[in-house]
């Protein structure tokens, strides 16, 4: 089983920096099908008791759908490792959290907003905010319609 090697830091979309939740919907855009297939994954939603219908909204991911909420970074690089994402069903505050490769990490039945464990300024921050401009910067063309976060909220 892999091994992340590296330290994550946390990233709440209303804090920023701007850049990093940019890239976050460039990269997602076009992703439709989740693997929902991890151990850890199948082991949270037998825990949680998440039921089966929830489980199969996520194979119809949909970044316009769903609202992303948090995004990891390394923090050696300052590039995105997996992104958070809710979505309201049946009264419902999910919260699916996407790694390398399209994976399904875990799903929650959110009932707090976890806004308390993300960075909000500092080095790592202005870190974050410059690697992602220049990805951005290098992987976007000038004529794409370039995600802006208001559009996600």
């Amino acid at each position: 089983m892999y091994k992340a090697n590296y330290e994550t830091a946390r990233f709440h979309v209303e804090f920023g920096p701007e850049s990093l939740f940019v890239r976050v919907l460039f990269k997602m855009g076009d992703v439709h099908k989740l693997y929902l297939d991890g151990k850890h994954f199948k082991q949270r939603l037998g825990e949680r008791a998440i039921p089966d219908d929830i489980v199969q909204a996520l194979c119809d991911f949909d970044i316009n759908s769903w609202v992303l909420r948090t995004a990891e970074v390394r923090t050696d690089r300052g590039k995105f490792v997996n992104s958070t994402w809710e979505k309201t069903l049946y009264g419902h505050r999910y919260q699916v959290t996407i790694g390398i490769g399209n994976y399904v990490k875990t799903i929650v039945d959110r009932t707090s907003s976890g806004v308390d464990k993300c960075i909000r300024g500092g080095e790592l921050y202005n870190l974050v905010a410059r690697v992602n401009d220049e990805l951005m910067r290098e992987e976007a063309s000038p004529q794409s319609d370039t995600p802006h976060i208001a559009a996600n909220l």
